[in-house]
């Protein structure tokens, strides 16, 4: 059995946040919180997100829950509507960080 650890999440807005938490050993799931609750959530490989961040500018997924990236920085977008920014570095180290969190049980 997995055990699932929530990193800390990112604040986006005064009601919303953004947490980065391990979902497999090569996945990870992406959700945006709204005044606490679970709002939205996009399961990726680690892999896939990592190649993204490497790009200088671009976006990721398609559905609700999409990331644009401008330089260092990513806009976190639900159903089209900027929720907030968090800087490339932030979530490298959340993704880094996932990888040691996934624990078995």
């Amino acid at each position: 059995m997995f055990i699932f650890k929530i990193m800390h999440p990112i604040p986006l807005s005064l009601n919303n946040t953004f947490a980065i938490e391990p979902y497999t050993k090569l996945c990870v799931r992406l959700i945006v919180f709204k005044n606490g609750e679970e709002y939205v959530c996009r399961k990726e490989s680690i892999y896939k997100l990592k190649q993204f961040l490497a790009l200088d500018e671009g976006r990721a997924f398609k559905g609700r829950l999409q990331l644009v990236k401008r330089g260092d920085i990513i806009a976190v977008e639900v159903k089209g509507e900027v929720l907030g920014m968090v800087g490339v570095a932030r979530i490298v180290t959340l993704l880094d960080n996932s990888n040691t969190s996934l624990g078995q049980d």
